[in-house]
């Protein structure tokens, strides 16, 4: 039931990640927050359905979003995977209601974006210090957003 969910909620912020992330643009970086959702589940429920969110919502983001097949789906998988090292029984809360979300979802931003450019540009010449904004921007800019699930689930309002 609790996987039903996280779908349902997947494919609503697929929808708002299509409709209003643009709107929400600075620069023409946009936050990505999907990667604030596989970063969630992974967090709650461990690896493997953090690896299965980041696989289907990177595959769903390649159908939708992307024009590059297989390049979302790449590193959402990597980075539900990777964030699945974080997950704890003991540390579930901590991890999620503090701000230890934040900084475990910056660290899986910037390796999400890395692991996203370094395929994109293999084979391409490209512009280093507009693929190095991009990664940085994308990075801080969803770190930041990603605040609002650590105030909005938290029961305390302990923040370390």
């Amino acid at each position: 039931m609790v996987y039903i969910r996280y779908f349902i909620v997947g494919i609503v912020i697929l929808i708002v990640q299509m409709v209003i992330a643009p709107l929400i643009a600075i620069e023409g970086v946009t936050p990505d927050l999907m990667t604030i959702f596989i970063v969630y589940v992974a967090l709650k429920n461990g690896q493997i359905p953090g690896t299965v969110a980041g696989f289907i919502s990177g595959l769903l983001m390649d159908f939708l979003i992307d024009f590059v097949p297989g390049l979302s789906t790449l590193s959402k998988t990597v980075a539900g995977f990777v964030a699945g090292y974080f997950y704890g029984d003991a540390k579930v809360e901590i991890n999620t209601e503090t701000l230890r979300f934040s900084a475990i979802t910056v660290f899986i931003s910037a390796l999400d974006n890395f692991v996203y450019f370094l395929v994109d540009i293999l084979g391409n010449s490209f512009n280093n210090v507009a693929v190095f904004k991009l990664i940085i921007g994308k990075t801080v800019y969803t770190s930041i957003l990603s605040l609002i699930p650590v105030f909005t689930t938290s029961k305390r309002t302990k923040l370390i």
